[in-house]
C-alpha cells in the first residue's frame, strides 16, 4: 500500500467541482491488526490541494512523527511507539510488541496530534482458510492465481486478499480485484481469481500484463477476513483509485471510513498466509 497514494486519495476523493475550497487539515490514519500480530498504524496530514506542482519529497512534512497512539483489547491500553521502518513508505509506523490480536475481540484506536484527535473500533473476525491455491497460466509468461474458498454459512463474511512478490514487495499490498463479498460465493468452494497490484489509469490496455503475475514469481497471499466498515472503505478506495484517473469514468464519491475526526481506517483481520510459485 503507497502510503502517499492513499493520502493523496483522501484527500481529492470529496472534490466535485471545478473550484475546490479549502479544507482544514485532517489526520490520516491507516492502521490493522491482525490475529496473533501486534498492531502497525502509520499516521499522516491532509495534502492541501493545489494548482502548483508539489514534489513527492515535500510530502515528507505530512509524515506525522510525534502523535500519541494507543490501542485499547477493552481490557488495557498500550501505548505504541513511533519508530523508522524501511519496509513502508513513508517509513515510519507506530507498534508495540505489548499486544497482539485475538479474533472475537474489539480493539479500539485513539490517535492524538496538535490538538487533533480520532478514534476508530474494528474487529478481528475468525480467519477463513482456503481449500487450495494454484497458478494458472494466461498468456505469454502471465499467471493469475486461482484460490478456493468455501463461504462460512453460520456467518456474514468479507474477504480480501493482499499479495506480495519476493525481491518486489516488502509488505503485503492489496491486490487488484482482491475484493470478495460472501453474497456473490455459491455453495460449495468457488474458484476465486487473485491477480497482481496493477491499477489502471485510462482505457489503453497496454499495460494489462501488469495485473498478472510472471514465470518465476515467488507470491506470498494474505487472505483476510473483515467487517463490514472495513470492507466499505476498501470498495470505495479501490473504486476511486481503479477509475478516478480515468477521464470516461470519473468517480466522485467519498471513501467511507471508520475513522471519527479524521480519514483512513482502523481494521482487524482474521489473516490465514500461503505461498506459491508460479511455474
Amino acid at each position: 500500500m503507497k502510503r502517499i497514494y492513499i493520502l493523496l486519495l483522501m484527500t481529492l476523493a470529496g472534490c466535485t467541482g471545478a473550484l475546490i475550497p479549502h479544507s482544514p487539515q485532517q489526520i490520516v490514519v491507516e492502521g490493522w491488526i491482525e490475529d496473533g500480530k501486534a498492531p502497525v498504524v502509520m499516521v499522516t496530514t491532509t495534502v492541501p490541494v493545489s494548482t502548483e506542482k508539489q514534489e513527492l519529497s515535500s510530502l515528507e512534512k505530512n509524515v506525522v512523527r510525534w502523535a500519541t497512539v494507543s490501542v485499547s483489547d477493552g481490557e488495557k491500553e498500550v501505548f505504541l511507539t513511533g519508530r523508522r521502518n524501511d519496509d513502508y513508505f513513508p517509513p515510519y509506523i507506530y507498534t508495540t510488541a505489548m499486544l497482539t490480536g485475538q479474533p472475537g475481540k474489539k480493539y479500539r484506536l485513539n490517535v492524538k496530534y496538535s490538538g487533533m484527535r480520532v478514534m476508530s473500533e474494528t474487529t478481528i473476525p475468525q480467519s477463513h482458510h482456503l481449500e487450495y491455491l494454484r497458478a494458472e497460466k494466461s498468456g505469454d509468461d502471465n499467471y493469475v492465481l486461482v484460490a478456493g474458498l468455501e463461504d462460512r454459512e453460520q456467518s456474514k463474511d468479507y474477504y480480501k486478499f493482499f499479495v506480495r512478490v519476493d525481491g518486489r514487495d516488502s509488505i503485503y499490498i492489496s491486490s487488484f480485484l482482491g475484493l470478495v463479498d460472501d453474497a456473490i460465493l455459491s455453495e460449495g468452494v468457488n474458484d476465486i481469481q487473485i491477480f497482481n497490484t496493477f491499477k489502471p489509469s485510462s482505457l489503453d490496455v497496454e499495460n494489462e500484463a501488469e495485473m498478472y503475475f510472471k514465470k518465476g514469481d515467488k507470491v506470498g497471499v494474505r487472505l483476510c477476513n473483515m467487517d463490514q466498515r472495513v470492507y466499505e472503505y476498501w470498495e470505495d478506495f479501490d473504486d476511486v483509485s481503479s477509475l478516478s484517473l480515468n477521464p470516461f469514468f470519473p468517480v466522485m464519491k467519498k471513501i467511507r471510513s471508520n475513522i471519527s475526526g479524521g480519514l483512513g481506517y482502523w481494521a482487524g483481520y482474521g489473516s490465514s498466509y500461503y505461498y506459491i510459485e508460479c511455474k
